[in-house]
């Protein structure tokens, strides 16, 4: 599987896998082009260094996307965008992790009412998760993605090339959303990740594209299915409401979106037990599973209060209900309307009380 199509509504994306960086750059060469790029990224190997720098007018640089991926800097790039006389002839190509990608995605959708755009994913996160589907979005105060649109690229170029720049903790950051992939999908993806748990820690260059081209292929094919997040793509939030609790109290200090999604997996995966839906017997062994890689979670601050309230005001809620993703069993994510927020605080607390013990 060297490339493959998603299609959507509307719009089909092209996603192609290549060896090289040096690849990546023939994607990345056209005269039409405005580069968004993550600033650490651009010096992280000589050939795109040198790249970027003989295209420098042309690049927009973006240091720390997550803390500034806001109103600010989006204005920052519409003036960018207008002084350069970008039109829709033009394309953006975001090179950068996550964060960028959902940045530069929202540029393009919303300058000039939609403009070509091309993803190059440089770390796990982004390859398997925010590249692929078409969500873009900004924060906006302290809440994480709160302003945001469904814009589907054009092209996406998968370089796991990019991956040997990361430290350990980004390098899990992405991979908490393998993990979830394969808790929503069955016991043969579970599995799969259980028997590679040393390859996956030494980063096996065979076992990694296997592992990338896998989960892409089970966020693509329900993606395809559910493009608009009326059904089954919402099973893709597992964790992640209890994630995003997590993420928004800790906007003053971002945090990976990984770790918090990871903590909001057992967060999910206990309250699944705790509302009979999940056996012990598999719910542990999630926890097993997760507890095998070396997440550290030591600068996430975990106050109940704070992650309920953003829970409260989590976008994907419904009927002024908490709507949460819980598991019946591996590869069977349920929907959950939250009917007894006093008993859902009260499992917050008592959640972090236990964590932190």
């Amino acid at each position: 599987m060297n490339q493959i199509e998603i299609k959507g509504s509307n719009k089909t994306t092209n996603l192609d896998f290549v060896g090289s960086i040096d690849d990546v750059l023939s994607f990345i060469s056209k005269s039409n082009q405005i580069i968004f790029v993550d600033k650490t990224i651009k010096t992280s190997t000589k050939a795109l260094s040198d790249f970027l720098d003989e295209r420098i007018e042309d690049v927009f640089l973006v240091d720390h996307a997550e803390e500034n991926k806001d109103l600010f800097k989006a204005e920052e790039a519409y003036k960018f965008l207008t002084e350069k006389n970008i039109n829709r002839d033009h394309e953006i190509v975001a090179i950068g992790g996550g964060a960028l990608t959902d940045f530069a995605g929202f540029i393009a959708a919303t300058f000039k009412r939609g403009i070509r755009l091309t993803l190059v994913p440089t770390s796990l996160l982004a390859q398997v998760d925010a590249s692929i589907g078409g969500k873009t979005a900004i924060n906006f105060g302290n809440v994480k993605n709160l302003v945001g649109s469904f814009y589907v690229p054009d092209n996406v170029v998968i370089c796991p090339g990019f991956l040997k720049t990361l430290d350990q903790q980004e390098y899990l950051n992405g991979l908490a959303e393998v993990i979830k992939h394969a808790f929503i999908t069955s016991d043969d993806e579970v599995n799969f990740i259980f028997n590679n748990i040393d390859k996956i820690n030494q980063r096996d260059e065979k076992l990694l594209n296997e592992i990338i081209k896998r989960s892409i292929k089970i966020k693509a094919d329900i993606v395809i299915e559910d493009f608009e997040e009326k059904g089954r793509r919402k099973f893709l939030n597992f964790g992640h409401t209890f994630g995003h609790g997590i993420e928004s109290s800790n906007l003053d200090c971002p945090i990976f979106h990984g770790h918090a999604v990871t903590i909001g997996m057992i967060m999910a995966i206990k309250y699944s037990m705790h509302k009979n839906l999940l056996s012990e017997k598999n719910g542990f062994h999630a926890i097993d599973l997760i507890s095998s890689f070396n997440f550290d979670f030591s600068k996430i601050k975990l106050d109940p209060n704070k992650i309920f309230q953003f829970m409260k005001s989590d976008k994907k809620n419904r009927n002024s209900q908490i709507n949460l993703v819980l598991l019946k069993d591996f590869g069977e994510p349920v929907l959950y309307e939250e009917g007894n927020p006093p008993e859902l605080k009260n499992f917050i607390g008592d959640f972090v009380e236990d964590f932190r013990s």
